[in-house]
This record gives structure tokens, sequence and C-alpha cells, in this order.
């Protein structure tokens, strides 16, 4: 008996199976490609202007490629620049020396031994007056200089380093000063000093005896010499040749021949050097802020990523393009939106990545008699604030679905959405991001009061796209999928998944990308490459923040 009960429920659930599937694949569909499991990053391929007619987009995912073998594109509106990305990780791993190396980098033991006693022993002594020159420094034309050069000789900083002094039998008296005087490496000084009879470095005591740095130097070399006859026979030599120069208009920017100009500063200065990567995210709630974190944990001083916190998706495009920002994070609906929007828009910008795809999470208050999209009509719904890509979201759905232009929209997002939703002042609100942000852990705990329904309406993916000037079907510039539907896995949210069994919850998803200034990465050549192998090397932790339970 017990077995023929088992039986049955068995043909029953297969039966039950194969409907379903042969249902789904009915509206372009399957088990296949119904889970986040299943899911792939879709293949690089740059942005253009040029309008291609493209076929439906339909829920067969594009071929994944891997990000090392992407090409450099020019942009929305961009000028193609030759050559690629496929040494991105290898310099990647070569440039994060620069923030790893310590600064008695030198090649011989001995170097490094004295070196290290130099420091250890000295540099506590001036830390009151060697340090505490930031502001002099940067507004120094010397700094300046360095600052426009710092993008083609960074990354090989440390070996450079090496290199000048490796061949130097260095003098003890260069270990009894400071390692940094205001902006200059004491090490060069010494360097200076024990080659006072070369024009070239005597002219440079010369060109910057008014810094604030040298004359600090020199007065601690005077100090020095009263008992040292050694430094005060260089000291006076030094002084010879640059009474040589009086008369000779001073040069603030002067170096000497072939000397880059990283090298003559202390290294805690040559940090300062790389440029700033202006970064547009989103709310500090949500994952595109958590994203930008962990590039810039990742970039160290190699790159100095400033991270801005925007409304969304539109208002990034925007600050993308009135220079704002030299990155960001933007979902790839919004691109044809903004397009239309503004179609004098320059858009002079490339995708570096695809970093994660996002969800639309619609969370209903559990009395609000709502099963899934399509019971919203004549309710409530906050679709965050204008800007956003939840909003962008909304729109394109009610653009694709006329019918849901009878739903009582409000633009509030966030904390204050989800709380006006779990108290019953809305019926629901949408909140478009990848999983597990920090709102929606915030909405598994209120699982007595709110539910994840479904956004199951195929109109969504089945309809033409309609923004015809830069799409054909459902497709973005690149001629990539922009929706494809797919599962939010069973038991991500597990306070809020209803089901007796199975608890998956079907939704359209986004894919997120990360765009890149061409300004700023035709300005900084070098430090661009750096970025790129940041982006590649955050990858897997910001795959761990977003991966599924």
């Amino acid at each position: 008996m017990l077995k023929s009960l088992i039986a049955g429920l068995f043909t029953t659930i297969l039966v039950v199976g194969v409907a379903y599937d042969a249902d789904a694949r009915r509206f372009g569909g399957s088990f296949k490609f119904s889970s986040a499991r299943s899911y792939k990053a879709p293949a690089f391929k740059s942005f253009s202007r040029k309008t291609t007619p493209r076929p439906k987009a339909t829920t067969s995912r594009p071929t994944s490629q891997s990000a090392t073998s992407r090409q450099r594109s020019g942009g929305f509106g961009g000028a193609t620049r030759a050559g690629s990305t496929t040494g991105a990780a290898s310099r990647a791993s070569t440039s994060t020396r620069f923030a790893r190396a310590p600064t008695n980098n030198f090649r011989s033991t001995r170097q490094q031994n004295a070196y290290r006693n130099y420091q250890s022993q000295h540099q506590s002594k001036f830390r009151g007056t060697t340090t505490n020159t930031g502001r002099a420094t940067s507004s120094s034309p010397l700094y300046q200089r360095a600052s426009q050069n710092s993008g083609r000789t960074r990354n090989d900083y440390w070996q450079r380093r090496d290199g000048f002094y490796g061949g130097w039998d260095t003098p003890g008296y260069v270990y009894m000063g400071a390692p940094r005087y205001g902006m200059f490496d004491g090490l060069f000084l010494g360097y200076m000093l024990g080659h006072a009879f070369t024009p070239h470095y005597s002219a440079f005591a010369y060109h910057h005896q008014n810094d604030p740095g040298m004359k600090e130097w020199m007065a601690e070399m005077e100090s020095q010499a009263t008992e040292n006859a050694e430094i005060k026979a260089q000291l006076d030599a030094l002084k010879a040749e640059m009474a040589k120069l009086e008369g000779t208009p001073i040069d603030p920017t002067y170096l000497p021949i072939g000397v880059d100009p990283d090298m003559v500063f202390a290294p805690e200065v040559v940090r300062s050097l790389a440029p700033t990567f202006k970064l547009c995210t989103a709310r500090a709630e949500g994952n595109y802020h958590r994203f930008g974190e962990i590039v810039k944990q990742q970039a160290g001083d190699r790159v100095l990523i400033e991270i801005v916190n925007t409304n969304g998706s539109m208002q990034n495009l925007e600050f993308m393009e009135n220079g704002t920002c030299d990155g960001a994070y933007v979902q790839r609906n919004a691109f044809g939106v903004y397009a239309e929007r503004n179609p004098s828009g320059g858009f002079k910008f490339e995708r570096v990545a695809t970093p994660a795809v996002e969800f639309a999470h619609m969370i209903c208050n559990r009395d609000s008699d709502i099963d899934d999209v399509g019971d919203l009509p004549g309710k409530t719904l906050l679709v965050d604030v204008v800007g956003s890509g939840t909003e962008l979201t909304w729109s394109e759905f009610v653009y694709m679905d006329d019918t849901y232009a009878a739903v009582n929209t409000r633009n509030v997002g966030g904390t204050t959405a989800l709380n006006r939703v779990a108290n019953g002042e809305a019926d629901c609100m949408l909140f478009v991001a990848s999983l597990n942000t920090q709102l929606l852990q915030r909405a598994n705990s209120l699982g007595d009061d709110v539910v994840l329904v479904p956004v199951n309406d195929w109109d969504f993916n089945d309809m033409e796209y309609g923004h015809g000037k830069l799409f054909q079907g459902h497709q973005d510039p690149s001629g990539e999928d922009v929706y494809v539907f797919l599962d939010i896995p069973d038991d991500q949210y597990p306070e809020i998944q209803d089901g007796l069994i199975f608890s998956e919850v079907e939704t359209l998803t986004v894919p997120v990308d990360m765009v890149a200034s061409l300004g700023w990465r035709d300005e900084n050549a070098q430090a661009y490459d750096a970025f790129l192998g940041t982006v590649l090397d955050a990858q897997p932790a910001i795959d761990d923040l977003t991966r599924e339970h």
C-alpha cells in the first residue's frame, strides 16, 4: 500500500514537471535557463552608435568570455585606441608591488641593512619637521611635473629606484640624516651631495635652494659638518658649484638630466602621485557602493579610487557625460533610455567589465493580496528615486506593457520604502539589485510582514523593445541581451520566499556594466592598465559578495 502511494506521488510529480517544462519552453524558457546558477556573464563587445537590426532576445544566454581577452573599444561615439587588455592580469601582479614594497627595497643585503638602520635610527628624530608639508608639496611645480609624468613611469618605480642606486657605494653619512626632508627623499639628497662635482646635481641644489625641504636638509648637513670632515668637504664642494650659477634664473621644475621626477621624492610622496579615478556607484547601502569599495581596496595606491554616491544608473550616466565621474556602474537597460532622453550626448566611455547580474526584487506586504507582478494594477508601488536603476526599470515595464500604467507609483526607495511596505503604508516596493545587498538582508529579517513575489510577466521579454534610435529587439548597443528571466534561488532569502517544497522566485534580470571614461584612459595610459588589472583582481570578491546561498 505504502509503495503504491509513493509510486503514485512520484508519477504525479513527474507529469507535472514535464508539463511545467513544456509550458516554460512554450514561453521561450525552460528549467535549463531558469536559475541564477546557470547564468554566465555576457561576452564583451564594445558599444557603438551604429544601429543594426537585431532579433528579439530570448532566454538563451550569450557565451561567456574571459575578461582578459576583451578588446578595448571606442564606447558610445568614442574613438578606438589600439591595444588590448590581455596583459592586465600580469601587469596587475607587478604593479601591486608598489603598494606592497618595503621602503628598503634594494638589491644587495648591505644596502637593505644600511637603509633599514637609516630609517629606524633617524626617522622619528625628524618626524615633526619632515612629514607636515603636504600642502606645500602639492603646490610645488616639481611635484606637479611629476604628477603629469606618473602615468608613464609609476608601475616600475621600485625597479627604476633599485637600478638608480644599485651601483652606488653609499657613504655612511647618508644614513646619519632623516629619510625624508619635505617632499625630497633623504637618500636622493645624499646622492646629490656625493655627486657635488657633477653639474646637473649641483644645479638641482641651486634651483631648489628655497624649498623648505632643501633648506632643512642643508641645515642638517651644516650641523653634521662641524663633526664630520667628509660631510664638510662634500658640502663645501657643493656650495662652490652652486656659487658658479649665481645670477641664473631659478627653475622650480629643474631635474638632473636623465632623472625621472619621482626619483627625487620620498616614497611616501611618490604614492600620492597616483591619479584619482572618481567612481560613481549608487546609495551607500547598495551593492554598487560595495563593488566600489572592493575595487578601491584592491587598487591600493596604484590608482586612487574616489567613490561618488549617486541616485543610480541614470545619474551615473549624466555624471559620466559632464565629467563629474571617470567611471560608473550602470544597469544595462539604462544606456538606451539615456540616449533616448539625451540625443545630443557624447557617451565617450567604454565598458570594461560586467561584474554582476541584477534581479528585479518585488517585495510586498503579506496582507496586500499580491501573488505576482500581474496583481499590481490598482495597487501602490514604491519605485525608488528618479534616476535610479529601479525607477528606470519600472518605466520600461510600463513601456512594454501599458497595463502597468494603472499602478499607483511613488518615488521612495531604500530602507524608507521597505519600512513603509512592512507597515502597510504601501503594497509593494521594487528594488533592482544583485543578490545579498544590505537592504535585501534587512527585508529577509521582516518575514512576518513582507514576502518576495515573482516578476513573471513574459510581455517584458517577448515584445519589441521600442527604443529604435539605438536598439532593435531586446538588446543593448553591443548586441547583448538586456533582459533575461532567471530564478532567485531556493531559500536565497528564506524568510520571505514562500513555497511548500520549492521556493524559487522567477523574476526579470538585467546585467550591470562598469564603464570608464575614454578621456581619463587616454590621459592616464599606464594608470589605466593598472586600473583594468584592479578590476580583474576585484572580481572574485564581488562574486563572493553576490553569490547565491
